[in-house]
């Protein structure tokens, strides 16, 4: 009778305790450089993701702004009578504001001294307020109807006014100021609607137009002999009858925070000069008590109004 073979089994061997722990402790150190390299990329894009979104609401909120101060350099001829349209001295300026106020009135003109022109408290160190006018452009073939070349804040168009008389009521009109909310602070702008035609009615719309604007502050530059050329820059505060007749150029400061988490908070929290380390006034400065983890960057701007425009009656120079 035949015999099969035996068949000789090998023992199965598993990992070792120690080889076990090894592979373990390899696996930890890989997973560790891995997390930490996605956390320091987010980081990273985190911060250039704020850094790009700071400089774009800068450049946005003060283009708006200049833009808007600019517009008052526009002259519009005076069809019945040649020359340019003359304002009367009662007629409201092209420039004016307010010193800390972030909700302003529904008022043809903001003034420091009428409590209209602002639905809070004015504290000198609260953020400011500032209304813009100016003349509209229509096309040639109808002037009352906008060529879209003189805007408001909203961006809607401006046209020419029906008549040299109704000219000063008529102008375009833009307030500036800073609105808070329950999601944050933001730069707002104040503005008449329109009808269907483009006039103006008398009721108003505020449009919000950067998020994460936290102070917003003015300074005027008044010329004071004549030369259409700023000798002193002042706050609305200090300003005067005679001295909103005569601004030549508009300073302009923002600080602005931004969304996430991204800013150096072992360097702390910086104070922002907003007009300079030799202004002293108290809404010269501003550092943030809250979010502190949040990002800031501070935007400024002289904006020259060349203004010369601002014709008064009885104006040797019109």
């Amino acid at each position: 009778m035949r015999r099969l073979p035996l068949i000789r089994t090998s023992r199965a061997r598993g990992f070792s305790l120690i080889e076990l722990m090894v592979a373990l402790v390899i696996s930890l150190l890989v997973l560790v450089a891995t997390v930490s390299f996605y956390l320091m990329t987010r980081s990273t894009y985190t911060t250039i993701d704020d850094s790009s979104n700071l400089e774009e609401r800068g450049q946005f909120a003060l283009g708006v702004i200049t833009r808007a101060l600019r517009q008052t350099a526009f002259s519009p001829p005076n069809t019945s009578g040649g020359g340019t349209i003359q304002l009367a001295q009662s007629d409201p300026p092209m420039i004016s504001g307010v010193d800390g106020c972030n909700s302003p009135g529904d008022v043809e003109s903001l003034s420091q001294t009428v409590t209209a022109s602002c639905t809070t408290t004015m504290v000198d160190t609260a953020n400011d307020a500032l209304e813009v006018r100016f003349f509209g452009s229509g096309t040639a073939a109808a002037p009352t109807v906008p060529d879209n070349s003189m805007v408001d804040c909203s961006g809607q168009g401006v046209a020419s006014p029906t008549s040299i008389d109704l000219a000063a009521s008529q102008r375009g009109l833009s307030m500036f100021f800073i609105q808070t909310d329950k999601t944050g602070s933001y730069l707002a702008c104040k503005f008449r609607q329109r009808d269907s035609t483009g006039a103006a009615t008398s009721t108003f719309a505020t449009q919000q137009l950067v998020p994460g604007v936290e102070s917003l502050q003015f300074l005027y530059g008044v010329s004071v002999d004549g030369d259409a050329v700023p000798d002193v820059f002042k706050r609305a505060t200090d300003m005067s009858t005679t001295d909103w007749q005569n601004v030549y150029a508009v300073k302009v400061a923002l600080v602005i925070r931004a969304d996430n988490a991204s800013a150096d908070v072992g360097a702390g929290q910086p104070t922002f000069n907003l007009f300079g380390k030799q202004y002293t006034y108290g809404d010269g400065t501003y550092k943030a008590t809250t979010n502190t983890q949040m990002a800031r960057r501070l935007f400024t701007a002289t904006v020259q109004t060349r203004n010369y425009m601002t014709c008064f009656s009885g104006d040797p120079s019109c």
